[in-house]
């Protein structure tokens, strides 16, 4: 039986590690080529050696997505390389937790760059080479702090989530009389190092309806679902990975 991914190529930026590094596998065991997409290549080696191991062909690319010319010249690589991309996962992110009172000018700027000007830039480039070879799927991962706002996980980063979701539905719009399919997920509290840095798994997992913390491998569920022919009727829509710890 092939695999839901089969011949596509993908690209995961912030693909190294957590939530990103699930995705890659998850897509690698079901046929894609993987490029892994990321701003720090250190855990790269082992990560592509674990793709390849999968049988399929695996890269990885340092990105900046915050710098809006190397994600161009990337992403023309990239087609350079394998001739075409398939999907492109907007995972790359930061987040930064502080009190409403405190963030800086500087912070704000940072995890806008990062965070919600890097999606558009990046899914504008994936936009454009999808258009030209008729289709594609675009994946953002935004946050449950972009749906109901965040006290932990900072305004400047719950707004630019918030902006995420509201771009994928903009891309959308935009993509589908060419065959692009664009979406996000929203995750909850998921079991990544970040979360844990910034202390945000601090949670009972009886608050939660599924009584557990969320794990990366939940996300490249959801991920492969978007990024597959299973999801071919389905475009500008947030899916929730959150345990029913919020429901619209």
């Amino acid at each position: 039986m092939k695999g839901l991914l089969e011949a596509k190529v993908a690209v995961v930026t912030g693909g190294c590690r957590g939530i990103g590094a699930a995705i890659a596998l998850r897509f690698a065991e079901h046929g894609a080529s993987v490029v892994v997409a990321d701003v720090d290549l250190g855990e790269a080696p082992a990560l592509l050696e674990r793709l390849r191991g999968l049988g399929v062909p695996a890269e990885g690319v340092r990105l900046d997505v915050a710098d809006i010319a190397d994600i161009r010249n990337q992403c023309a690589a990239i087609v350079r390389q394998f001739g075409r991309i398939d999907v492109w996962v907007n995972n790359a992110g930061i987040s930064q937790s502080a009190p409403i009172e405190d963030i800086e000018g500087d912070d704000w700027d940072r995890i806008m760059a990062v965070d919600l000007r890097g999606t558009f830039f990046c899914s504008q480039a994936a936009f454009r080479v999808m258009k030209r070879q008729g289709g594609g799927r675009i994946v953002n991962i935004a946050s449950l702090a972009g749906e109901r706002g965040g006290k932990f996980a900072g305004a400047h980063y719950s707004a630019a989530k918030a902006g995420v979701i509201m771009l994928t539905k903009c891309f959308a719009q935009s993509g589908g009389e060419y065959r692009i399919g664009v979406n996000a997920i929203a995750p909850g509290l998921i079991e990544t190092r970040m979360a844990a840095a910034l202390g945000f798994l601090g949670v009972d997992p009886a608050d939660i309806p599924l009584q557990r913390l969320g794990t990366p491998g939940d996300v490249a569920d959801a991920a492969l679902y978007l990024a597959s022919g299973l999801s071919d009727y389905v475009t500008g829509m947030t899916i929730d990975v959150n345990g029913g710890v919020y429901m619209r």
